[in-house]
Protein backbone atom coordinates (compact mmCIF):
# COMPACT_ATOMS: atom_id res chain seq x y z
CA UNK A 1 0.00 0.00 0.00
CA UNK A 2 1.20 3.67 -0.88
CA UNK A 3 -0.05 6.61 1.15
CA UNK A 4 -0.02 9.99 0.25
CA UNK A 5 -0.19 13.36 2.96
CA UNK A 6 -0.69 15.95 1.35
CA UNK A 7 1.48 19.35 3.34
CA UNK A 8 1.20 22.29 3.34
CA UNK A 9 2.52 23.03 6.82
CA UNK A 10 -0.63 24.36 7.92
CA UNK A 11 -1.58 22.78 11.23
CA UNK A 12 -4.42 20.82 9.41
CA UNK A 13 -1.87 18.93 7.42
CA UNK A 14 0.59 17.74 10.22
CA UNK A 15 -2.93 16.51 11.94
CA UNK A 16 -3.26 14.47 8.88
CA UNK A 17 0.36 13.74 9.11
CA UNK A 18 -0.05 12.55 12.50
CA UNK A 19 -3.19 10.58 11.59
CA UNK A 20 -1.59 8.85 8.58
CA UNK A 21 1.14 7.53 10.56
CA UNK A 22 -1.19 5.83 13.07
CA UNK A 23 -2.77 4.12 10.20
CA UNK A 24 0.16 2.83 8.98
CA UNK A 25 1.57 1.59 12.48
CA UNK A 26 -2.01 -0.73 12.61
CA UNK A 27 -1.37 -1.98 8.63
CA UNK A 28 0.03 -5.83 9.08
CA UNK A 29 2.47 -4.62 6.44
CA UNK A 30 4.24 -1.08 6.83
CA UNK A 31 3.05 0.96 3.62
CA UNK A 32 5.16 3.31 1.90
CA UNK A 33 4.56 7.32 2.56
CA UNK A 34 5.26 10.05 0.44
CA UNK A 35 4.93 13.28 1.60
CA UNK A 36 3.34 15.77 -1.13
CA UNK A 37 3.51 19.57 -1.48
CA UNK A 38 2.75 21.05 -4.02
CA UNK A 39 2.15 24.93 -4.74
CA UNK A 40 0.22 27.01 -7.74
CA UNK A 41 2.72 28.06 -10.06
CA UNK A 42 3.68 31.95 -10.01
CA UNK A 43 4.88 31.22 -13.51
CA UNK A 44 1.12 31.48 -14.64
CA UNK A 45 0.96 34.89 -12.82
CA UNK A 46 0.83 38.17 -15.03
CA UNK A 47 3.26 38.94 -12.23
CA UNK A 48 6.04 37.03 -12.86
CA UNK A 49 6.29 37.79 -16.62
CA UNK A 50 10.09 38.97 -16.98
CA UNK A 51 11.06 37.30 -14.13
CA UNK A 52 13.66 34.44 -14.40
CA UNK A 53 11.94 30.63 -13.94
CA UNK A 54 14.61 29.53 -12.42
CA UNK A 55 14.44 32.15 -9.55
CA UNK A 56 11.02 31.75 -9.12
CA UNK A 57 10.82 27.54 -8.96
CA UNK A 58 13.80 28.20 -6.32
CA UNK A 59 12.06 30.32 -4.02
CA UNK A 60 9.10 28.18 -4.13
CA UNK A 61 11.02 25.05 -3.13
CA UNK A 62 12.74 26.91 -0.55
CA UNK A 63 8.53 27.77 0.90
CA UNK A 64 8.07 24.09 0.29
CA UNK A 65 11.32 22.65 2.36
CA UNK A 66 10.28 25.16 4.98
CA UNK A 67 6.48 23.67 5.06
CA UNK A 68 8.00 19.80 4.64
CA UNK A 69 9.97 20.45 7.50
CA UNK A 70 7.64 19.40 10.65
CA UNK A 71 6.37 16.96 8.81
CA UNK A 72 9.56 15.04 8.17
CA UNK A 73 10.66 15.37 11.69
CA UNK A 74 6.69 13.94 12.46
CA UNK A 75 7.55 10.47 10.28
CA UNK A 76 11.09 10.42 11.83
CA UNK A 77 9.98 10.67 15.40
CA UNK A 78 7.58 8.21 14.45
CA UNK A 79 10.56 5.76 13.05
CA UNK A 80 9.06 5.08 9.56
CA UNK A 81 10.40 6.64 6.69
CA UNK A 82 8.55 8.97 3.72
CA UNK A 83 9.84 9.90 0.19
CA UNK A 84 9.01 13.98 -0.81
CA UNK A 85 7.09 15.13 -3.76
CA UNK A 86 7.11 18.76 -4.61
CA UNK A 87 5.00 19.98 -7.30
CA UNK A 88 4.18 23.14 -9.19
CA UNK A 89 1.21 23.97 -10.86
CA UNK A 90 -2.63 24.08 -10.31
CA UNK A 91 -3.31 22.44 -6.45
CA UNK A 92 -5.50 19.47 -7.26
CA UNK A 93 -4.92 18.91 -10.66
CA UNK A 94 -0.83 18.02 -10.03
CA UNK A 95 -1.86 16.36 -6.67
CA UNK A 96 -3.86 13.44 -9.29
CA UNK A 97 -1.32 13.95 -11.51
CA UNK A 98 1.07 12.68 -8.79
CA UNK A 99 -1.54 10.15 -7.18
CA UNK A 100 -1.77 8.56 -10.79
CA UNK A 101 2.59 8.61 -11.59
CA UNK A 102 3.36 7.33 -7.64
CA UNK A 103 0.66 4.95 -7.85
CA UNK A 104 -1.05 6.22 -4.57
CA UNK A 105 -3.72 3.93 -3.10
CA UNK A 106 -5.11 6.38 -0.35
CA UNK A 107 -4.90 10.40 -0.30
CA UNK A 108 -4.80 11.85 3.39
CA UNK A 109 -5.38 15.30 3.66
CA UNK A 110 -6.32 17.99 6.13
CA UNK A 111 -9.95 19.64 5.84
CA UNK A 112 -8.63 23.59 5.08
CA UNK A 113 -4.82 24.05 4.47
CA UNK A 114 -3.00 27.39 3.99
CA UNK A 115 -6.38 29.10 2.48
CA UNK A 116 -8.56 28.70 5.36
CA UNK A 117 -9.86 32.30 5.26
CA UNK A 118 -11.55 31.93 2.11
CA UNK A 119 -13.04 28.09 3.20
CA UNK A 120 -16.12 28.02 4.99
CA UNK A 121 -16.23 24.45 5.91
CA UNK A 122 -13.89 22.43 3.63
CA UNK A 123 -10.41 23.86 1.80
CA UNK A 124 -11.08 23.98 -2.34
CA UNK A 125 -8.32 21.68 -2.72
CA UNK A 126 -10.10 18.95 -0.51
CA UNK A 127 -13.27 19.67 -2.01
CA UNK A 128 -12.59 19.33 -5.83
CA UNK A 129 -9.46 16.07 -4.50
CA UNK A 130 -12.86 14.33 -2.66
CA UNK A 131 -14.79 14.57 -6.22
CA UNK A 132 -12.24 13.93 -8.78
CA UNK A 133 -9.80 11.65 -7.14
CA UNK A 134 -9.05 8.27 -8.58
CA UNK A 135 -8.28 7.07 -4.81
CA UNK A 136 -10.02 7.27 -1.90
CA UNK A 137 -9.72 10.70 0.24
CA UNK A 138 -9.06 10.61 3.80
CA UNK A 139 -9.78 13.75 5.38
CA UNK A 140 -8.30 14.72 8.80
CA UNK A 141 -10.34 17.27 10.73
Amino acid sequence: MHIGIAVDGSENSLRAVKHAIELAQQLKQTPSLSLINVHLSALISPVAKGIDRHQIEQYMDQIAEEELNAARQIVADSGLAAQVIKGHGEVAPTIIEIIKKEKIDLMVMGGKGRSSLSDLILGSVTTKLISVSPVPVLVVK
